[in-house]
């Protein structure tokens, strides 16, 4: 069962991960992104915490220079698969790094991976005998982005809790007027 504390809106995302609604929107119809929580027609759509540190750890690969495709496409093969599988909890992913080996001087969709933690192999990430890969700290991501999400949802509380007060001060303010 999700946590209802950990599921997050659209506007939530654009505004911690950052990304764009329409990039968002493209890596879910075109990119093969899946969520894993599929929204019924006419409703809006959820995402998970986990959803989360896949769009952040996708918008991450697309900074360095990888199309929406291949980035939501290797998040989407390899990332989304272990976050659900082998992480519970925002915190698990602590000293989690994804490494991606490129396959005959190129990238692919398919291209072998890795999950470790930093002090099971560090020899392993700066082995000079491999080829070129990609080495993506999601443990530092999925902090960010949750403290980020946190943040969100803190001065979400805080306008509606000063939305309140106002309102009980006006409602106060004319019930004494009306005396």
């Amino acid at each position: 069962m999700i946590n209802s504390d950990y599921l997050w809106r659209n506007g939530d995302l654009v505004r911690a991960v950052p990304i764009q609604c329409a990039d968002l929107n493209q890596a879910i119809s075109r990119c093969g992104f899946r969520p894993e929580h599929t929204p019924e027609p006419g409703k809006g759509r959820w995402y998970t915490w986990r959803d989360v540190v896949a769009i952040a750890v996708a918008q991450d690969l697309r900074r360095i220079g990888l199309g929406p495709l291949m980035a939501f496409g290797l998040v989407q093969e390899h990332l989304s698969q272990f976050l659900r599988a082998r992480i519970d909890q925002p915190g698990d992913c602590a000293g989690v790094v994804w490494v991606i080996y490129q396959s005959d001087d190129h990238l692919e969709i398919n291209t072998p991976c890795k999950f470790m933690r930093h002090a099971e192999d560090v020899k392993h990430l700066t082995a000079s005998n491999e080829g070129a890969h990609l080495v993506v700290n999601v443990g530092q991501i999925a902090g960010r982005v949750f403290r980020d999400l946190q943040a969100v949802r803190e001065g979400q509380a805080l306008a509606l809790s000063e939305e309140l007060n106002l309102a009980e001060a006006e409602a106060m303010h004319q019930a004494i007027s009306s005396l």
